[in-house]
């Protein structure tokens, strides 16, 4: 499993750091990868270069530049890559869930609430429920936390994932809510879109953006259930 931890004040660093070697003691059937930055330049450019993440620590405030702009950038590269912040405010943990992180750390932090962190990015490398999907070109298995919305398209309907790739398959949109509604991410927007909340970065009058700038449109009459619908799933992550 390979993690990145990236904070600009040494002590903070090695916190964490001697935080991960206790939960690494604590699960032996972990094996960790770790990297350590104390730049954004320095993640970034590592990022940049080709480097890949299933786990990223980032702390929120960084000189000249936010973690939420550093975890955009990493998240372009690797969309399914876990995000766990760290900040002495709780000022961006809506942004930060906005932009699917699996924690948002308050420092100074305990084990136990570091433990709870890790249990939840575990979960989603190792631990991800998959659907199989009848598509018009052959059936395929995707992971539920890859579909960023879900478009109808007259008899057809359109599957945007994180990855940048578009599905197609023959089916209705109620048809197809039916089958994810159980999942807590997912809302239905108007009778043409299904989207995913965790990929949401903004909700606006007119619309809801995603993280990749695909613009979802909210009916008039949906506004007020989306915008609510949205604000609880953003605080039900934050109490998790």
């Amino acid at each position: 499993m390979r993690i990145a931890v990236c904070d600009d004040i040494p002590k903070e660093l090695e916190k964490i750091l001697a935080a991960l070697g206790e939960y690494g003691k604590a699960h032996p059937e972990l094996c960790f990868e770790i990297d350590e930055y104390s730049t954004a330049l320095g993640i970034l450019n590592a990022v940049e270069k080709g480097k890949g993440y299933d786990i990223a620590f980032l702390d929120i405030f960084m000189p000249g530049i936010l973690g939420t702009d550093v975890a955009g950038e990493m998240l372009s590269k690797s969309p399914d890559m876990g995000i766990i912040f760290l900040s002495i405010s709780s000022d961006y943990a809506v942004t930060a869930f906005a932009m699917n992180a699996i924690h948002y750390l308050l420092k100074p932090f305990s084990q136990e609430q570091f433990d709870i962190a890790m249990d939840r990015a575990v979960k989603k490398v190792v631990d991800y429920d998959v659907i199989s999907l009848s598509c018009v070109d052959g059936v395929y298995r995707v992971r539920i936390s890859e579909i960023v919305f879900i478009e109808s398209q007259g008899h057809y309907l359109l599957l945007r994932l994180s990855s940048g790739e578009d599905l197609r398959m023959r089916k209705k949109i109620f048809q197809m809510f039916e089958e994810i509604k159980k999942y807590s991410e997912f809302i239905q927007v108007g009778g043409s879109y299904i989207a995913n909340l965790y990929f949401v970065r903004k909700i606006s009058v007119d619309g809801m953006k995603m993280y990749n700038g695909a613009m979802i449109p909210i009916p008039r009459r949906s506004r007020e259930k989306v915008r609510k619908a949205y604000m609880d799933f953003c605080w039900n992550e934050a109490m998790k």
